[in-house]
């Protein structure tokens, strides 16, 4: 039996999940399709930025300010000229590309350092731990605002500024899923044989811990986004004439009266790419849960249909057993 099915047996749970299911159910779920079809769309768009968009971003034309959108400029220009549409697609490369950075740089830190807080345990887990009480106890924002200031104005010191915020949630997740795996018996077999605290978390808690993870990563991939999006807002992130969708917001709050789509298109490249993440993140939360699975309703029918009908080899033995009573 493979690790991830000696967890759900261990959890009383009484199917296995397959590929071919585990993708018809998503496939079943039109949120989580439609969360993933935007995020695709959006991320392919911007991946493809210099190819849909045929103006520089950055060149400026005071001649042709605050312009309508048309065919040449679909979303108009702003306040010194600059196409608006080629600025929403190349900052989304800037914005997602430090979204995602980001969120890979949490997850990796804190999936770490949670399984050695949880596996090693005495010293380790008390410093660890210790260390992700003191960092959740201050404000969010003003540690990202101390840490950025210090480490100055920049794409790398945001991402790692946040990197650093936000990576003990993964880790105090990881560490309590940790606890309770390392309790599972197919660990204490590996124990029983000689297998090395080391080689046990990597082996075999480390793959258990892959679905939550990386659902949690999805979900948390949204606040990722609004938290670079707002140190660009407030200055620390890029500098102009950069795009960056936290930035074009924040160049255009000065002219909210004369030019307010020049608010609403960041805005709504940014409310959108969250909603799309979070869509998404519950959708494979739905996944990989198993309880959540085993409550859906068409899986539900299915298996009390399984359970009411009969199988054939018990048809048979019934009507054998039957015939030699009568006879």
């Amino acid at each position: 039996m493979s690790t991830s099915g000696a967890v759900l047996l261990q959890a009383g749970e009484s199917f296995t999940v397959t590929r071919g299911k585990a993708f018809r159910r998503l496939v079943r779920d039109r949120t989580a399709v439609l969360g993933l079809v935007i995020i695709v769309l959006v991320g392919t768009a911007c991946l493809l930025a210099p190819l849909l968009a045929h103006h520089d971003p950055i060149a400026t034309d005071f001649s042709n300010r605050f312009a309508s959108p048309s065919r040449s400029h679909p979303l108009g220009t702003d306040n010194v000229g600059r196409d608006v549409f080629s600025r929403i697609l190349h900052g989304g490369r800037l914005s997602l590309g430090m979204a995602v950075s980001a969120t890979a740089g949490i997850t990796i830190v804190g999936l770490l350092l949670g399984l050695v807080a949880g596996i090693y345990g005495r010293l380790a887990e008390t410093v660890i731990m210790r260390t992700v009480d003191v960092l959740l106890a201050m404000p969010t924002l003003i540690l990202a605002l101390v840490i950025v200031g210090l480490l100055g104005q920049s794409l790398r010191n945001l991402v790692i500024t946040i990197i650093l915020v936000q990576w003990p949630r993964y880790a105090r997740l990881v560490r309590g899923m940790s606890l309770r795996i390392r309790e599972q018996e197919f660990v204490e077999a590996a124990r029983a044989v000689g297998a090395t605290r080391f080689r046990i978390m990597l082996r075999h808690i480390a793959p258990n811990l892959v679905g939550p993870v990386v659902v949690f990563s999805t979900i948390d991939m949204g606040s990722t986004l609004l938290a670079v999006s707002g140190l660009s807002f407030l200055g620390f992130g890029v500098g102009p004439p950069t795009p960056e969708w936290g930035a074009m917001l924040a160049e255009a709050r000065g002219f909210i009266g004369k030019a307010p789509q020049l608010l609403a298109f960041p805005g709504l490249s940014i409310t959108l790419m969250v909603l799309a993440f979070n869509l998404a993140g519950d959708g494979l939360r739905d996944l990989l849960d198993p309880r959540t699975v085993e409550s859906t309703p068409g899986l539900e029918r299915g298996r009390l249909r399984r359970r009411k009908a009969p199988s054939p080899a018990a048809g048979a033995g019934t009507s054998q057993v039957t015939g030699n009573v009568i006879s």
